[in-house]
């Protein structure tokens, strides 16, 4: 909250605010050393610690009814050993797009992927009444059924990796889409224009494929055109499927799949902008997993409290004015 993105900080800041930090804490030995603050995050349980951020979560939000979820891993690139591009530490998480709220995560194995922590962080929330959006990594009949057992909706992206569920959708829609539901939306931001639509269809009687994903309902196309006001740069279309539990319309489903984006763009794009995490150092025990839900906890303090600046000027602002520091902490 106060611009200490490591424990060297963390220490200097308490050494320059010891007076006002003594308004709240015993610190017989003063202020902790940066080697403490290390020992104590790496042997802190990761879960216990974690499960802080559900509780401050669900104080915010009772329920999840009518809410997205979106989940996505993301992994912090400085938390690898030095010349191994694929061992630092991957954390799947879980967001409230329509609240702007993370309402969990969970360490990805380095012997496994995404796809097997999914299930655990499913485990871990109370999702009845959500859209829960998942990419293709999630897009597997027992996640499917997981979150139906859960009394949650699924929208999972396809991709080729599916095989012929791909295949029988893809033909399917392309050759039909015209007499589908449709929802137009164009997007008009620093000079680019996306003109994205949305085909729907409830009818599922010609996709055999989609036998054994549970309570299937509805099969989704969005077509997207990106172009460019200054014709100097190349136009480019991208066609995207999905599945999804919900019986909905295809403006609901335009929307829901742009929502899903919001975990990318509001959740991991912030933590590196505002808190610099991708290049964040800290690899031993439990720091990375538990200096982690910490930024996600000072990431939703600041949304709360930024009005028309942005993250990072908030960020500065609390900083400097410490009766505006305390007033966002008794928010928590």
């Amino acid at each position: 909250m106060s611009g200490a993105d490591d424990f060297e900080e963390i220490e200097a800041y308490g050494q320059e605010k010891e007076g006002f930090l003594r308004g709240f804490l015993d610190l017989p030995n003063g202020i902790p050393s940066h080697d403490t603050f290390n020992r104590v995050f790496r042997k802190m349980e990761a879960d216990k610690f974690e499960s802080c951020l559900r509780a401050y979560c669900s104080e915010i939000l009772d329920s999840l009814k009518d809410c997205q979820v979106n989940i996505d891993g993301k992994v912090l690139r400085a938390t690898g050993e030095k010349g191994k591009k694929s061992s630092g530490l991957c954390l799947v998480s879980a967001w409230v797009s329509t609240h702007c709220l993370s309402l969990g995560q969970l360490k990805v194995s380095k012997k496994s992927n995404e796809k097997t922590a999914i299930p655990d962080l499913i485990e871990q929330i109370d999702l009845s009444g959500a859209l829960v959006s998942i990419d293709a990594m999630g897009c597997d009949k027992q996640i499917a059924q997981q979150l139906r057992a859960n009394q949650a909706d699924y929208l999972l992206a396809l991709k080729k990796n599916q095989g012929n569920l791909f295949e029988e959708i893809h033909d399917w829609m392309q050759s039909r889409k015209e007499s589908f539901d449709q929802y137009q939306d164009i997007d008009y931001q620093g000079g680019r224009i996306e003109n994205r639509t949305t085909y729907s269809s409830n009818d599922l009687t010609f996709i055999d494929e989609l036998c054994g994903w549970k309570d299937a309902k509805s099969i989704i196309m969005v077509a997207c055109e990106r172009s460019f006001k200054n014709g100097k740069q190349a136009s480019s279309f991208q066609t995207r499927f999905y599945i999804s539990s919900a019986k909905k319309d295809s403006c609901f489903f335009g929307k829901a799949t742009r929502h899903h984006w919001s975990i990318e763009n509001q959740l991991h794009w912030q933590l590196d902008m505002v808190f610099s995490e991708d290049r964040q150092k800290v690899r031993k025990g439990h720091a990375p997993e538990n200096m982690a839900t910490l930024r996600k906890m000072g990431l939703q303090l600041l949304m709360k409290h930024k009005g028309k600046n942005s993250l990072k000027k908030t960020r500065k602002k609390v900083a400097w004015n410490q009766n505006l520091l305390l007033s966002v902490l008794n928010e928590f």
